[in-house]
């Protein structure tokens, strides 16, 4: 017997034996030195079987034997024989190819040893010279689960699509090339080495990080989805489906209690295979996909995002800040700047410092800022105070504490004011050389004559005319504006003599009364781009058809041309962004103020639980598309959700005017003022989080809507405390609603064995009051059509209030801290507490869906 072939049947002998431990209930620390000589004789087999690794055989399939039984006679090959003897052709000629001595692309080989006819890359074949972790890739064998691991772990890793693409060229296994070029070969297998690489814990749990049983239990799924690479038959998806839904009936992840490779594995295999279709009447598998789905986007996206990657025929880089993309095309992620030059590229964001910036506004600051830092460039935050009218110091304020918020440190602050004497030289120059007009033509009519193509009766005027109506528009003597001659017949309306200079009056906040007239946006914008050295100006699609005009003037005053970069306006459904619309809410006092948490403010979603985090996550995943479109606020909220729960604290909290007492006979003996109290974990999963003290008491408060459920005779469990068998419900002969309940704890009950899992809460005199605040869209309407005026679809009713009872250690909750209700949600704390008449402030953090993850009624809709 080969050294191999002993291996291989050691480690058969091996996993029997664990088995039967398992079968007789052995504890995890009675596995362990088991499943550590386990994981030592598969290392073991691998290095002796030429870096292959030991592959878990198939279990017999029981249902074709009985179906064996009772087949009936056949008259000529059946489906299935056909597909056998399909498959065996394809097998032989694999064989018959090695037997040539054939290569296939890239140096691979046909491994005969290897199932279902996989190509292994050549390791011998000459490592290309790499400047960072490069992957190559077949289209038969798209790296999936190594692009979502690299976007989970945030690893810098570049994926580059083979030329090649027809079989068996195309069914070429990932190839992982390292910088010091030592290569790795496998999607599996690679995205197993990039998450125990990383010196996250939070990465290296992707693969099970120190627990060994974990490690095991996902090794073991990626065998199974190994041994599947190809797609099933019809009847043997189905079975695969069924299993997979019996398997997740009690289970959140496939293994463990949070992400795994295994989850990511398991969806890219039946995602690739379009396996959707047979979830109809799974419940428990349609959930675990939906869950994936929503709540890790980064293995949702994986196979489109390396679809955009194949099509274009380039590279992507995968992770870290580039996560966002810089794959090029329009496919939402953030293509290339043109002509860029790394440490020369410089970017810019110009707020106006008339109102609040909102979450349009991030979304231009972000992508500014993720490509400066990109390209190791400088990022310029200008204030465009251009407009004296509009403007106050407070609004620049604001700003400057939101920038700062967004985490955003630009390396210069400007303002457009500092070179208001540069722009009036300038404007007097193209006066002088006839380039520009002055004119007095009332707006309406200016308008009208634009729209209509018709010259000003102006436009025409001498030199010496136009300039002597300059220098009294900047003396504040006359009402004129200065147009630019550029083309009144012109199809761009943009074109057709702007305005770049217009009188004044009104104090400037910085400049004071020294200027009486001031350039517009459309005059300041190219030329400051210009002159501060902006190499890269990104503007949404509304500016398209500025952009003719853009270049236009920087040609006319002879100033370096600035390359412009497009993407589209953030919008959301039931958002209004407007600032003249989002002033009448402030006005009609529908809102506290611009920091409302309905508002989309910046403020706003900041103080209703958005993460800074998740926002840049989710505005560097739209990248820079040029693709208009309107999104639904439920992806945002669920990438916030995932930040916090991994790091969110848990409590819990009883609506007061519901709640019901349990009392539990032979609980602690404590009454209202003192009380028995454990330690537990902050976080269950999370150790490393710290832990809290739970107070216990032989009366605690049930929610009323648990209570209505709750018969004599079962036995529920209280969470995080234990067991308790209902003794009696007694309940209103009038309403039927439930008044009191007696219980017995149960010390030695199984918490598994309990059907409910009751949040509660001690009723001890320093539990602390909170109130539970929930919010719904101020706009009714998902969409206002052209025409419709917003305030005739005002949700008359868009915040709701609920009184209730929390665990003591809130007490000590601060401003803007995020916890986690158990079976309610995640909550920002907005005021903290001020004694027992001015409890603890919390707002509802929604989740991404339209009921909250809460099994527990709310007051309104979590939105």
């Amino acid at each position: 017997m080969s050294p191999v072939e002993e291996l291989h049947s050691a480690i058969l002998a091996k996993g029997n034996e664990i088995k039967e431990m398992k079968a007789k209930q052995a504890s995890k620390e009675a596995l362990k030195p088991f499943i550590d000589e386990l994981l030592a004789l598969k290392d073991a087999y691998k290095e002796a079987n030429g870096g292959v690794p030991y592959e878990t055989p198939v279990a017999p399939n029981k249902k074709v034997d009985k179906e064996a039984k009772v087949q009936p006679e056949r008259t000529g090959p059946s489906k299935k024989d056909l597909q056998k003897a399909a498959k065996k052709e394809k097998r032989a000629a694999a064989k018959a190819e090695v037997k040539k001595g054939g290569t296939h692309g890239n140096g691979g080989t046909v491994n005969a040893g290897v199932r279902r006819d996989i190509l292994i890359p050549n390791p011998t074949k000459a490592r290309p010279n790499m400047q960072e972790d490069t992957v190559f890739f077949s289209p038969g064998r798209p790296p999936l689960v190594t692009h979502a691991t690299t976007l989970l772990t945030k690893s810098t890793v570049t994926f580059v699509p083979h030329a090649v693409a027809s079989a068996p060229e195309g069914m070429l296994e990932p190839q992982l090339f390292l910088v010091d070029g030592t290569s790795l070969f496998g999607d599996l297998a690679i995205a197993r080495f990039l998450a125990r690489r990383s010196a996250s814990p939070e990465h290296q749990a992707l693969t099970g990080g120190s627990d060994v049983l974990i490690t095991s239990e996902i090794d073991q799924w990626l065998d199974f989805v190994q041994q599947y690479h190809m797609a099933l038959a019809e009847e043997e998806a189905l079975g695969m489906c069924a299993n997979l839904n019996a398997v997740l009936e009690l289970r959140t992840f496939l293994v463990g209690f949070q992400l795994s490779l295994a989850d990511a594995a398991v969806y890219t295999f039946l995602q690739t295979n379009r396996f959707m279709g047979h979830m109809a009447g799974l419940p428990h598998l349609s959930r675990w996909f939906d869950l994936i789905t929503d709540s890790a986007p980064e293995i949702a996206t994986a196979s489109s995002r390396l679809a955009a990657v194949r099509g274009k025929g380039g590279a992507a880089r995968g992770g870290g800040e580039e996560a966002g993309g810089l794959g090029g095309g329009d496919t939402g992620s953030c293509p290339p700047l043109e002509g860029a030059v790394e440490g020369q590229v410089v970017t810019r964001f110009p707020p106006e410092p008339s109102g609040f910036l909102h979450i349009g506004h991030a979304k231009a600051v972000l992508l500014n800022d993720f490509y400066a830092r990109h390209y190791k460039g400088k990022l310029i935050i200008r204030f465009d105070d251009t407009n004296p009218s509009k403007e106050k110091d407070e609004y620049e304020e604001s700003i400057v504490a939101d920038l700062a918020s967004l985490g955003v440190v630009g390396d210069r602050v400007t303002h457009t004011s500092d070179y208001f004497e540069d722009f009036e030289k300038m404007a007097r120059k193209l006066v002088e050389d006839g380039h520009a007009y002055m004119d007095n033509t009332p707006q309406e009519k200016m308008q009208e004559e634009r729209l209509n193509r018709q010259e000003s009766v102006n436009r025409n005027n001498s030199v010496a005319d136009n300039l002597a109506r300059f220098e009294a528009m900047l003396k504040g003597e006359k009402e004129y504006c200065m147009r630019v001659k550029i083309d009144m017949t012109s199809v761009n309306g943009t074109m057709r003599d702007p305005v770049l200079y217009r009188a004044n009056p009104q104090p400037h906040h910085r400049t004071g009364t020294k200027f009486k007239a001031y350039p517009t946006y459309d005059f300041a914008c190219p030329v400051v781009d210009s002159l501060e050295g902006v190499t890269h100006a990104l503007r949404t699609t509304e500016y398209n058809d500025r952009d003719e005009q853009y270049y236009f003037l920087q040609d006319l005053l002879g100033l370096r041309r600035v390359k412009i970069q497009s993407f589209s306006r953030m919008n959301f459904v039931q958002t209004e962004l407007s600032k003249r619309k989002l002033t009448w809410f402030v006005e009609q006092g529908l809102v506290e103020g611009w920091n409302d948490p309905r508002f989309p403010t910046i403020q706003g979603v900041l103080r209703r639980g958005v993460s800074v985090e998740a926002l840049r996550a989710f505005i560097l995943s739209q990248g820079a598309s040029r693709r208009t479109v309107l999104m639904e606020w439920d992806s945002f909220w669920s990438i916030n959700k995932k930040g916090y729960e991994h790091s969110s604290p848990r409590y819990m909290a009883v609506f007061a005017d519901s709640c019901v007492p349990l009392q539990v006979e032979n609980g602690p003996e404590s009454g209202q003022d003192a009380g028995a109290a454990i330690s537990i974990p902050l976080h269950p999963k999370r150790p490393e989080l710290g832990s809290r003290v739970l107070r216990l008491a032989n009366v605690v408060l049930l929610e009323g809507q648990d209570a209505e459920g709750l018969t004599e005779g079962e036995e529920v469990t209280l969470l995080r405390w234990g067991n308790v068998k209902i003794l009696s419900v007694e309940k209103d002969p009038a309403t039927g609603r439930v008044l009191r309940v007696r219980g017995q704890y149960n010390a030695a009950g199984d918490p598994r064995a309990t059907k409910l899992k009751l949040s509660w809460l001690a009723d001890v005199k320093d539990k602390v009051p909170v109130v539970l605040t929930e919010f719904d869209y101020l706009i009714s309407k998902k969409k206002l059509e052209e025409g419709e005026d917003f305030k005739d679809f005002i949700n008359p009713l868009t915040k709701a209030e609920s009184l209730g009872w929390a665990d003591p250690a809130l007490r000590n909750l601060k401003r803007g801290e995020v916890v986690q209700l158990e079976r309610r949600g995640f909550y920002i704390c907005d005021r903290p507490y001020m004694g027992q008449e001015k409890g603890v402030v919390l707002f509802m953090v929604p989740d991404g869906r339209s009921k909250a993850m809460s099994t527990l009624s709310g007051a309104l809709k979590h939105v």
